[in-house]
């Protein structure tokens, strides 16, 4: 349900986390290797360096974070990044999706480097809040948390099967991309 959502301050990524980002993390022993996904770029290959990593599960999404001193986001915090303060339906605002401001619904084919589509960008400045991949976030998922949820810092229920998952993706429909949308996967799998 639509509602008002207080938040304290927070500092967020403005790109995904790279495959360039990422092989950090894995080569001082933080973090384990992505599981290759099928018609996804090749982690270790230096041409996909600038695109998102893929093949994470939500803990080594958390490890990622750790070794980086940072977590991740609520939906909550993801969902201002994405629309800002005044509810835009879509990070650069209310026009429809279209493949110039985003990948989304096979425009490439295939994921695309982090800062490729600066059009599409949120209210603060950060780049692929719709498109290229879905992210992690650090709520549990709750189909009807929001309808009873705290007004201030929302952090999702407290336990649960699923964890939730915002954006979309290179593969996604187009009606798929509005920021409001919520998603959910086990922790264990990897999109």
């Amino acid at each position: 349900p639509v509602h008002n959502v207080t938040l304290d301050g927070f500092w967020i990524y403005q790109t995904k986390v790279t495959n360039r980002m990422f092989a950090q993390c894995v080569a001082v022993g933080a973090c384990s290797v992505p599981t290759e996904e099928i018609g996804g770029p090749v982690y270790s290959n230096p041409q996909y360096a600038n695109h998102p990593v893929v093949g994470v599960t939500w803990d080594q999404s958390q490890a990622y974070c750790a070794w980086s001193q940072g977590q991740l986001p609520t939906e909550a915090q993801w969902e201002k990044a994405a629309r800002g303060t005044d509810g835009n339906a879509y990070p650069w605002g209310n026009d429809k999706p279209a493949c110039d401001l985003l990948n989304l619904g096979y425009c490439s084919g295939r994921t695309s480097e982090v800062d490729a589509f600066p059009g599409g960008i949120s209210p603060y400045g950060l780049f692929d809040m719709a498109g290229n991949i879905f992210e992690w976030v650090g709520d549990w998922y709750g189909e009807s948390y929001y309808n009873d949820a705290p007004a201030a810092n929302p952090a999702g229920p407290e336990s649960g099967q699923y964890r939730s998952i915002r954006g979309s993706s290179f593969e996604t429909d187009l009606n798929q991309a509005e920021s409001a949308i919520r998603h959910y996967l086990n922790p264990s799998n990897h999109r």
